[in-house]
């Protein structure tokens, strides 16, 4: 999930030796001092009413990471899927849906809600400068400790906006989430197979807050955050059980048998990645409780 900006930050294929200075420092050749520098401006005198507009580069970088991540992810899960890396289990005892993976893929990266909306807010932001300055500094490698503290932000907003669309009015769930629950046993591709609204309120909406609290990210870091963001959020949906599932729980760490237990009941596990707040809010249920009933034992 990591592998780009990593990747970027090694000394033999170092960004600054494979891009134009001018792409990633805030006034390209004539700005030296490399303790300041921010993401270069279009060098074309790119203008919106006036407004001179961030070049393009870290924002390609980022959506490439989180393309990276996923490939990774994918290869990852396919061979787990068919057993090549060990026995499987099915995290529902009814067993997992069936599918033709190749059609499941196709629709999963189609979706409007999903990649589509967000590469749209991901433009945006970046582009038109609506982020923090940080954000767009090349300068230093990948901030563990912020692209933690994102992770968790991220998710405490983003486990309110998903207890608003549930509890805040009929109409508001209906518009929003409800198209996302009719998958009661989820599989990896039902990820981002949801709504326009719904997209907007629990994952756009947290993401713009999570960067105005988290201010201190360079674009490394918001990389890494975006690709372990997106790719955490997909593996949760998974049908088949992980092997570090186990060791996840024992640390309040989301698992695909977490969400299983919020898709098939509805008013438990509103978290994604983190167990936390709904541990604090009483509305945590461990997926143990149905071992040998909606669950299999050991998921």
């Amino acid at each position: 999930m990591l592998a780009l900006p990593l990747f970027l930050n090694t000394q033999k294929f170092h960004y600054s030796t494979i891009f134009p200075r001018g792409w990633w420092t805030h006034r390209g050749e004539h700005w030296l001092d490399k303790s300041q520098e921010e993401g270069g401006i279009w060098e074309y005198g790119t203008e919106f009413y006036g407004k001179t507009l961030r070049h393009p580069l870290g924002l390609s970088l980022g959506i490439l990471a989180v393309a990276v991540g996923h490939v990774f992810l994918l290869i990852y899960f396919r061979l787990h899927q068919q057993q090549y890396l060990g026995k499987t289990t099915s995290i529902q005892s009814r067993g997992a849906v069936q599918y033709v993976y190749s059609d499941a893929l196709k629709n999963h990266l189609a979706q409007p809600g999903g990649f589509l909306l967000l590469g749209l807010y991901l433009t945006i932001t970046w582009v038109f400068d609506l982020l923090p300055h940080s954000y767009y500094s090349f300068s230093g490698g990948i901030q563990y400790k912020q692209v933690v503290m994102c992770l968790i932000c991220q998710d405490f907003v983003q486990f309110l906006m998903h207890k608003v669309e549930h509890v805040a009015h009929p109409k508001v769930y209906r518009i929003s989430h409800k198209p996302h629950h009719k998958f009661t046993n989820p599989k990896l591709f039902d990820a981002f197979d949801g709504s326009v609204p719904d997209t907007a309120i629990m994952i756009l909406v947290p993401l713009f807050i999570t960067a105005h609290v988290v201010r201190d990210c360079n674009v490394w870091t918001y990389m890494a955050f975006g690709s372990s963001y997106a790719n955490w959020l997909t593996l949760i949906h998974s049908e088949v059980a992980f092997p570090w599932e186990g060791l996840f729980r024992k640390f309040g760490l989301g698992t695909s048998a977490d969400h299983h237990v919020h898709h098939k009941f509805f008013k438990y596990n509103f978290g994604h990645l983190f167990m936390w707040f709904d541990m604090l809010a009483g509305t945590y249920r461990n997926p143990n409780a149905v071992w040998g009933k909606e669950f299999n034992v050991g998921v």
